[in-house]
């Protein structure tokens, strides 16, 4: 018996000790799990979609590595069993740029959500001062596609499983989703744009994130006595897996309005591609060609091609080059504006003029804290210049003028000689809100004056003679951006250059409307149950003050005015679905 219980009595003090021992070791490692931190979130890029196989990594203050995981399909991470103190945690990926959240603080027993989102180069460049495009030139058309809601987290949710915050654009591809707008705008004084304009834009998202947009302009002049414009653009974007994009737009437009003594009608082709490449996280380059083909008494077709290169040496720093050889299509923004502008220039015979020359740039941009600040040099050439200006004539007067006028807003084009300069140019942009802020410019360039010794007034015929390209300069102060209380889009600008000069300071960088007091408001109107949901009220106002005339002689004695930009107000509804 005694040989039977010995091994019993072993066997239960072994289990004895060994429940003893668990029980002493399992409150330390409690204890321990107790008083450690873990830190868990989501990672996704700037248009919400999540970003698997980001690195996600926790530094210590001297940039040392604590810990570090990868992110799951879902863009998910977490970081288990850190000590609690202070750290900067920072997410990285291919073509992508760092993004760091500083001085986190761990504290024991607790689970911190950090979410953090990573911006490739074309995100990151967004703060720079992009070039500057009219408020009202449908960017928001094309950019309703390919930054709708489909591409953006819809519905935030927390998942049971691991306590984190997800969207449900983590669980399934952007979805197809299709907008559309019309628009009845009426307006007089700007070239080629007068009378009563029926617009309808219509964009389709598809599966992806590629975009495909349809605008159609019809206008019908005030006048009656001629056939309505017609202009028709149509526009594909395709995004790579690589962070770029390739798009094409074609666009058509019509006016019989517009005559250069001859016969009525000018007619514009233009097909317009573009292509970026990342190069690492650092580099972009943005190359695209504008082939344009343009029909008045003959038939005249070129070519525009344009280079940009961006270049992020530091977090707070790009530097760019640029070579343009139209003012039309300078980068693949530019394709934002569907609305293209109506540059018609002819010679004496009737033949068209393109507006092509070269325009190269180097410019660096700092952001200090919110505020941006940037400084250009740029060299400019011009084949032909381009007057604008407003009084009628009669259609023999226009004969052997080298002048295309548009009867329906009383405004013409004048071709002039070409000339070239160099220039420099500085810019300030500071936020008032998240989605307002402040600018300040400076030109100092080449434009086209009258030279006229004597003060007097100088007929067309001797207007050649009287035209130099002098080395001035301007200025302009704008608001620009949305107010979010109200919902108003507003750009309120006063541009200010030398009385006599005739063309803008730094052209490539100017947009075409720029010209002392202008403004443009764009409301979302409430009313109810008396108006559909989604329509808007549009104004705008270019040169508002009349500025900058300069008098001019018409071949029968009467007064014609040279402006950089002849005053127009255009205003209307665009209803939304």
């Amino acid at each position: 018996m005694k040989r039977v219980l010995r091994p019993i009595q072993g066997l239960m003090w072994t289990i004895v000790l060994g429940v003893t021992g668990l029980g002493l070791v399992l409150p330390v490692a409690c204890a321990a799990q107790g008083f450690d931190a873990a830190v868990a979130g989501v990672v996704r890029d700037a248009s919400g979609t999540p970003q698997m196989g980001a690195l996600v990594e926790l530094l210590r203050a001297d940039a040392s590595v604590v810990t570090s995981t990868l992110t799951d399909t879902h863009g998910r991470y977490i970081l288990p069993a850190v000590l609690p103190g202070k750290y900067e945690l920072r997410a990285t990926a291919a073509f992508f740029v760092p993004s760091r959240r500083p001085d986190l603080q761990l504290h024991a027993g607790t689970q911190a959500v950090v979410n953090l989102t990573m911006n490739s180069l074309f995100e990151a460049e967004n703060w720079l001062p992009a070039q500057r495009r009219r408020a009202d030139e449908a960017a928001d058309d094309w950019k309703w596609t390919l930054r709708s809601t489909a591409n953006r987290p819809l519905l935030r949710l927390v998942d049971p499983q691991s306590g984190l915050e997800v969207s449900s654009s983590a669980e399934r591809a952007p979805a197809a989703s299709t907008q559309g707008q019309v628009a009845l705008i009426n307006g007089d004084g700007a070239f080629g744009d007068g009378g009563v304009h029926q617009v309808l834009v219509f964009n389709r998202t598809v599966e992806g994130g590629d975009g495909m947009v349809l605008r159609a302009d019809i206008g019908a002049p005030e006048t009656g006595l001629v056939a309505p414009s017609v202009e028709v653009t149509t526009g594909y974007e395709r995004r790579s897996a690589m962070g770029g994009a390739t798009r094409l737009v074609t666009s058509y437009q019509s006016h019989p309005e517009l005559t250069d003594g001859f016969a009525p009608g000018f007619q514009v082709m233009q097909v317009a591609s573009t292509e970026q490449l990342a190069m690492g996280d650092a580099v972009l380059i943005d190359v695209g060609t504008l082939l344009e083909a343009e029909q008045l008494q003959a038939t005249r077709i070129a070519s525009e091609p344009y280079l940009r290169v961006t270049m992020k040496p530091g977090d707070d720093v790009v530097v760019e080059y640029r070579m343009a050889t139209g003012r039309e299509l300078q980068n693949s923004s530019d394709l934002d504006r569907l609305k293209m502008q109506v540059n018609a220039l002819s010679d004496a015979n009737g033949r068209p003029l393109l507006n092509t020359g070269r325009h190269q740039e180097i410019s660096i941009s700092r952001k200090l804290n919110k505020t941006v600040v940037s400084a250009a040099v740029f060299s400019d050439r011009f084949d032909h210049g381009e007057l604008a200006g407003s009084g009628l004539l009669n259609r023999a007067e226009l004969g052997g003028s080298s002048m295309i006028e548009d009867p329906t807003t009383g405004t013409f084009h004048l071709a002039a000689a070409g000339y070239s300069g160099r220039g420099l140019s500085g810019s300030v942009m500071q936020p008032l809100t998240p989605s307002l802020s402040l600018w300040g410019e400076y030109d100092l360039g080449t434009a086209l004056r009258i030279n006229s010794a004597d003060g007097g007034v100088p007929t067309l015929a001797e207007l050649q003679s009287n035209l130099t390209a002098h080395t001035t300069q301007a200025a302009s102060v704008a608001i620009r951006g949305k107010i979010l209380r109200s919902g108003t889009g507003v750009k309120a600008e006063y541009r200010w250059q030398p009385v006599r000069s005739l063309t803008q300071v730094n052209a490539y960088n100017t947009a075409e409307g720029d010209a002392y007091l202008s403004f443009y408001l764009r409301q979302r109107l409430h009313c109810g149950r008396f108006l559909p949901q989604g329509l808007d009220a549009v104004v705008e106002a270019n040169n508002l003050l009349e500025q900058g005339y300069q008098p001019v002689l018409a071949p029968d004695g009467h007064t014609l005015f040279l402006a950089q930009i002849p005053r127009a107000v255009q205003g209307g509804l665009a209803f939304n679905f």
